[in-house]
């Protein structure tokens, strides 16, 4: 067999094998290195990270599909490695700061984030079902993983285990609803499959779109898919949270937007009705649970769930616009995210962090710069101008009008209302109360403050001049 083809295709795969080198690199520094081993292993990675975001620029996107029409190494592939290299740099830059404190350094966390990036970065550009859960098992498995990275930590372990057993179940829906459709087309291949599903009255071809999707909202946190989510988010080291709530999130979306453009237009109008009942209960699930929250990340964990819904409203308005707000709210939910959970850092509580709401009391008079920034994040996640986050709601919610849902842009707008009085227990704590016992780090080594200081500065910039961005999640869109 000749594999010459196969061969000269690795050209747009610089990126991933990049990614892989250096986790690999980063495994053997670990295991052999015999001073700072772990540290360095993590540094590697952060290199490897930057190393496979600049090769991003000068790889080539492939015309057609690649290896026998599995892959499609497209600009829509490319925006969302983008967002998965950021958010490893970002969690990464966290984990220096999280793991000095617990005076434990996991090194493996390093370098099973590069891998997990490795199969998010496949995935997003995978058009054949083998491909695509080979990819999405390998970042899926790893989540799990890194969840419960803390072996000896009760609520790491339980939620690595809480996280493994509903993980495996999602994706045993996910595996029913491939092999309807792959039984009734006869063929793996996204293309092929939708010649096959074209009219899209068949129920049994329902059936298994609505078992596939059944899988990919348990790793969207989407209602009532959702229930992982805030013991899971509370567990997880919080840097590795910022990961896990983030990239597997954007590939994921990534995946139902391929799909639905390939595959599933012949269903339209089912798969519009059931994302407005899922973005709907979503929303309010999410910020009515939020409300009662005072730990702060079991309060982010049902943000994420409400976020969840807003983007899910893009996928409602699936079009030119919908795609580009989808794409755009993604982008800038990941700075938010690593801008809140960085704050946690930033609060010391017998020898660990405070992560309640109260531990925040009295934040802004020993820190005013960072309460400073934590407010325009607040902003920013409530949806209120001159922040990305006001922006993003206004691209989901001007698709979504446009496209004639008049009563979910009402209820999105309404949920931006409900979330303003759980986000701002947070600032009412950091300048309205008193200090309380804890106390504020003295981050020597300033990894959690640069990140919080970036996120705060990417946001706004974003929040006041869009069109940069703007353009180039147009560009990237599958629909021109």
């Amino acid at each position: 067999m000749d594999y010459s083809l196969y061969l000269g295709q690795l050209k747009y795969l610089i990126p991933e094998a990049i990614v892989l080198v250096f986790a690999l690199a980063a495994m053997i520094v670990h295991l052999f290195a015999k001073i700072n081993g772990r540290r360095a292993a993590g540094i590697l990675s952060i290199i490897g990270l930057v190393a496979a975001g600049i090769s991003l620029i000068y790889s080539p996107l492939a015309a057609g599909e690649i290896y026998s029409e599995t892959l499609s190494v497209d600009q829509f592939a490319l925006y969302f490695k983008i967002i998965f290299l950021i958010s490893g740099i970002l969690a990464i830059l966290l984990s220096f700061k999280f793991f000095d404190v617990e005076k434990s350094e996991p090194g493996e966390a390093y370098y099973l984030i590069l891998l997990s990036i490795v199969g998010m970065m496949f995935a997003v550009s995978s058009v054949d079902f083998i491909s695509f859960y080979v990819s999405f098992e390998l970042f899926a498995i790893l989540s799990y993983i890194l969840a419960g990275i803390f072996k000896k930590d009760k609520r790491s372990a339980e939620a690595g285990v809480k996280y493994f057993i509903l993980g495996t179940l999602s994706s045993a829906l996910m595996v029913l609803g491939m092999a309807i459709l792959v039984g009734v087309s006869g063929s793996t291949t996204y293309t092929e499959i939708a010649a096959m599903l074209a009219d899209g009255n068949s129920k049994i071809e329902l059936t298994g779109m609505l078992l596939l999707f059944s899988g990919l909202f348990f790793k969207l946190a989407l209602a009532p898919f959702h229930m992982w989510t805030p013991d899971v988010y509370e567990g997880a080291p919080t840097p590795l949270v910022v990961f896990l709530s983030t990239a597997p999130k954007a590939a994921v979306f990534a995946v139902i937007i391929r799909m639905i453009y390939v595959m599933f237009g012949g269903f339209e109008m089912q798969w519009q009705i059931i994302f407005q009942v899922i973005a709907v209960i979503t929303m309010f699930w999410g910020n009515i649970a939020a409300l009662t929250q005072k730990n702060i990340k079991r309060m982010m964990a049902y943000s994420s769930i409400a976020h969840a819904g807003y983007i899910m409203m893009g996928l409602a308005a699936f079009g030119t616009k919908g795609n580009m707000a989808m794409m755009f709210y993604l982008f800038v939910y990941l700075f938010m995210n690593a801008a809140a959970f960085g704050l946690i850092l930033l609060v010391q509580k017998n020898n660990g962090f405070g992560e309640y709401i109260d531990d925040m009391r009295g934040f802004a008079r020993k820190s005013p710069l960072m309460a400073g920034g934590i407010i325009v994040l607040l902003l920013s996640l409530t949806g209120i101008p001159p922040t990305a986050g006001f922006m993003g709601k206004y691209f989901l919610f001007t698709a979504v009008v446009e496209k004639g849902m008049y009563v979910l842009a009402v209820i999105g707008a309404l949920n931006s209302v409900i979330s303003l009085f759980y986000y701002f227990q947070i600032g009412r704590a950091m300048f309205m109360e008193e200090a309380g016992v804890v106390e504020i780090i003295k981050d020597k080594s300033y990894y959690a403050r640069s990140v919080i200081t970036v996120s705060v500065i990417v946001i706004l910039v974003i929040g006041i001049l869009p069109g940069t961005l703007t353009k180039f999640a147009s560009l990237s869109s599958l629909i021109k």
